[in-house]
């Protein structure tokens, strides 16, 4: 059923949003977290996902999940964990971005990162969405290495999220005492380099690197003075990477989440 522009507008005004989301007629969803990400708009940019199947993980409102069937996503999952989300109506804000797209996502509010190779065992995605959601997380490597076994060898990763701009150290801040942007659902933040360390021994090879500008300048400046600045400078970061299997010489032996994709260890998808 068609939707009026009037009670559409209704509905959208009644609910708390964080994405903004173009549902068409001149309605846009009021996310609090403002227009959608250029930084990983770019990153979009670069990956074909015609005939692709895609997860998105952590979705909430669903703007990367409608932006991947927009761009030619034959199947995209979009997955969350509602009771890890606010408000508790949560997954209305999905579910009515949906109807007035006419989406065929597939919904799935009850999905822990960590069971996604349980729930999801084909290994046959090409495109994983993971964004602003492994600084939540307490275990995020084990979260890669899951997201990693759901994925078919080449796939590609989408990972997003904050990081403090030191190439320099490769180390990452854990907060539990005193949280993060007074926000207490943040755990890690990485440095650039630690998270790029993190991608790549899960068994991804990084692609591309994307930082808004003023990150970019910001690292440039301290690469030209050879220097860290004394105050950690925190940017968003949006990094593409391939899945890949492969020997892996940095692993005396890889962990069992992982030896299915290290060729020495008798990978099923070696060849």
């Amino acid at each position: 059923m068609i939707i009026s522009h009037g009670d559409l507008l209704e509905r959208v005004q009644a609910l708390t949003w964080v994405h903004a989301i173009d549902l068409g007629n001149g309605i846009v969803t009021p996310g609090m977290w403002g227009p959608p990400s250029a930084t990983i708009m770019r990153a979009l940019n670069t990956i074909d996902f015609r005939g692709k199947k895609v997860l998105d993980i952590g979705c909430w409102d669903g703007l990367w999940s409608f932006e991947a069937e927009k761009r030619g996503a034959t199947t995209v999952v979009a997955t969350d964990l509602n009771t890890q989300r606010w408000p508790a109506d949560g997954h209305l804000t999905f579910m009515l971005a949906h109807e007035a797209l006419a989406s065929k996502a597939i919904y799935r509010p009850d999905v822990s990162v960590y069971d996604v190779p349980r729930i999801f065992p084909e290994r046959d995605f090409d495109v994983v969405l993971f964004c602003g959601i492994y600084y939540h997380l307490r275990d995020p490597l084990l979260a890669l290495s899951r997201l990693r076994q759901a994925m078919k060898p080449d796939g590609i990763l989408v990972i997003e999220g904050e990081v403090t701009l030191d190439r320099a150290k490769c180390g990452a801040e854990f907060f539990y005492k005193n949280p993060h942007s007074n926000d207490p659902s943040n755990w890690w933040v990485p440095t650039i380099r630690c998270l790029h360390e993190w991608v790549e021994s899960s068994y991804f090879d990084v692609l591309q690197e994307f930082l808004p500008p003023q990150a970019d300048l910001l690292l440039a400046e301290s690469l030209r003075r050879q220097r860290v600045p004394s105050e950690p400078q925190f940017s968003r970061v949006v990094l593409t990477a391939r899945a890949a299997v492969r020997h892996d010489p940095k692993y005396m032996l890889p962990d069992g989440e992982l030896a299915v994709f290290d060729r020495d260890a008798g990978s099923e998808h070696a060849d």
